[in-house]
């Protein structure tokens, strides 16, 4: 059989419209134990072939096709709309879910991987909101209403948003700093006193006013978050994250200043911005990328990958060109798990995409696909060669 036809008749299996004789002919080909070489160099071409994308497109078949991929986490949280895939790159990512479906269950490969006899889980919407006062208050998804009132300001939280509401305030209103945290396994949004959002990745913190009553708006961001400022001349708005300030007027950005990478990344999709580390700084345009590096440089991405920026924001883990280690950072602050390497893991990079809604289990098995191997210890996740 060549690989056209092979491609061809899993296309058919995946859309359920193969035919009977179509079904045996592609019976036949699994059962002949030579042919799994044949399979896995199809699936890891297909993989690679999804790296190539330069171009987003949105099309309608993806949510389709990414619940067929993981149909048991889809239901649960909707894809999101403003992630996009070219219809081709959709199409690739298919093929190589159904080939190594098939060739997993051939082989036997191992159980999902599980701790306590619990899939492991992806995070969810939780976070803890620390006051002025020291008092921490752990909110979740389920939590709705008013649950505290600093001086004029209101504390409501509705469906895994925290939303601050000024009553009356003035220049002489009294300030309190709040946080709001995340931890492992956690997401949340905050909506400021001035109305502006804010989307906290997990692992992330952020320090803010009650009220913005000064000359300028500032916060202090530790982690990855994304934000939608509020315009406002006279009072222009400013986050520090770690040896980095951003200043905006008005505008969409995501700042990633995680100390366990190698340098804070701001990324602008709207607006404009000025990113400062010591005596460098540089205003940004829409689609550039800053990179501030500890020893006090900054670098300047032109046409940056701004969906891949705030994939995590839409739903998504994605990764392009990455090698395992950038991506097992992504995994050990989602999935709320250690992640050990043994050996001598292989330099290769990965390009993907899976919905953060997905269980640990699905995304190891697309790179087990790619020899990259792991197994689950002391609830240690253990890479090896």
């Amino acid at each position: 059989m060549d690989n056209n036809r092979l491609k061809y008749l899993l296309s058919r299996y995946a859309s359920h419209t193969a035919t009977a004789t179509e079904l045996e002919e592609l019976k036949t080909f699994l059962k002949t134990e030579d042919q799994d070489v044949r399979l896995e160099w199809m699936i890891e071409e297909a993989w690679m072939q999804s790296a190539e994308a330069e171009e987003n497109v949105f099309d309608t078949q993806s949510d389709a096709i990414l619940a067929r991929i993981l149909p048991e986490r889809a239901e649960r949280r909707p894809v999101a709309k403003t992630f996009y895939f070219k219809s081709w790159a959709a199409a690739v990512l298919l093929l190589i879910a159904v080939g190594a479906a098939l060739l997993w269950k051939k082989r036997s490969y191992h159980p999902p991987i599980t701790t306590r006899h619990n899939i492991i889980q992806p995070g969810t919407d939780k976070a803890i909101l620390t006051l002025a006062n020291g008092a921490s208050i752990e909110l979740d998804s389920s939590m709705n209403g008013q649950i505290a009132q600093q001086g004029p300001v209101s504390l409501q939280t509705n469906a895994g948003q925290l939303i601050y509401k000024p009553q009356n305030t003035s220049a002489s209103t009294t300030i309190s700093w709040n946080t709001l945290s995340t931890p492992k396994g956690g997401q949340y949004s905050l909506v400021l006193p001035d109305g502006s959002r804010v989307w906290l990745n997990a692992a992330s913190s952020l320090r803010y006013p009650t009220a913005f009553t000064g000359p300028k708006r500032t916060v202090t961001l530790t982690g990855e978050a994304y934000f939608e400022v509020q315009p406002n001349s006279a009072q222009p708005f400013f986050v520090t994250a770690g040896n980095t300030e951003v200043a905006v007027l008005g505008t969409n950005f995501n700042i990633m200043a995680y100390n366990n990478e190698k340098s804070i990344s701001t990324t602008l999709l709207q607006g404009s911005v000025r990113v400062s580390q010591q005596a460098v700084n540089h205003i940004l345009k829409p689609g550039q990328q800053s990179r501030s590096n500890e020893n006090g440089t900054m670098e300047v991405i032109d046409n940056a990958d701004t969906n891949l920026a705030i994939a995590w924001k839409n739903g998504f883990i994605s990764f392009k060109s990455a090698d395992i280690r950038t991506i097992m950072r992504q995994i050990e602050r989602w999935y709320n798990i250690e992640v050990v390497f043994k050996g001598e893991i292989p330099t290769r990079t990965f390009t993907g995409d899976i919905p953060r809604s997905a269980d640990l289990s699905a995304l190891l098995r697309l790179l087990e696909i790619s020899r990259i191997h792991f197994k689950l210890e002391n609830e240690q996740l253990i890479v090896m060669q």
